[in-house]
């Protein structure tokens, strides 16, 4: 799989914290840390452009560790989509199939809670996961998640670009972690300084 600028500094990065070490041992740390745990992500199998894999929720949930208030323990999932559109149900569908039985992951135990867009505003999850397909309506979840300062994270990047959901995620044909200031900022989301440099802000 071809990866990204950013993950192909990933050995500069490690030089760099290495250097730093002396000085500031605990940046160092948990650069070393992150690193090693991206990336055997980097290295899983390619799928199809477009479709959601498990190695797409599984970089999610690596990257929602590296958050400053990270989610930690069983983790609700509200995996928000738009039951009239086919492409939205069956993205919310396989997702829901990815992390059946609590799909472990570092710290995190992420159980889904299937959660149609309109009904957003009331879901008791931890997090939304934002499907293809919704379209305008996921300006719901864009709201859902700051009102609950929660954080959305999605693989429709274009979603994130609108600041409907602050993280998205991308692995074809190259890993990226894109993240929205604007939203992130208004649904609490922040990142430890050092995953910083991994991930793209706009």
């Amino acid at each position: 799989m071809e990866t990204s600028t950013i993950f192909q500094g990933l050995p500069r990065l490690a030089m760099t914290l290495g250097a730093l070490h002396r000085g500031a041992g605990s940046t160092a740390r948990l650069g070393v840390v992150l690193l090693s745990i991206l990336l055997p992500c980097v290295a899983a199998s390619p799928a199809l452009a477009g479709d959601a894999t498990e190695n797409d929720v599984t970089i999610a949930a690596r990257t929602l560790g590296f958050m400053e208030k990270p989610l930690n323990g069983a983790v609700r999932v509200g995996i928000v989509y738009a039951p009239a559109n086919l492409q939205s149900s069956r993205d919310a569908n396989a997702l829901q199939k990815f992390m059946t039985n609590g799909l472990a992951v570092g710290g995190i135990s992420m159980n889904p809670v299937m959660v149609p867009v309109d009904s957003v505003g009331g879901a008791k999850v931890d997090l939304l996961f934002l499907a293809a397909g919704v379209g305008a309506y996921a300006s719901k979840a864009g709201e859902a998640g700051q009102a609950k300062h929660i954080p959305c994270i999605t693989l429709d990047i274009d979603q994130v670009r609108a600041g409907n959901c602050a993280i998205g995620i991308t692995s074809q044909p190259r890993v990226e972690i894109l993240v929205n200031r604007d939203a992130a900022a208004r649904s609490g989301v922040n990142f430890a300084g050092a995953f910083k440099m991994l991930i793209k802000e706009f």
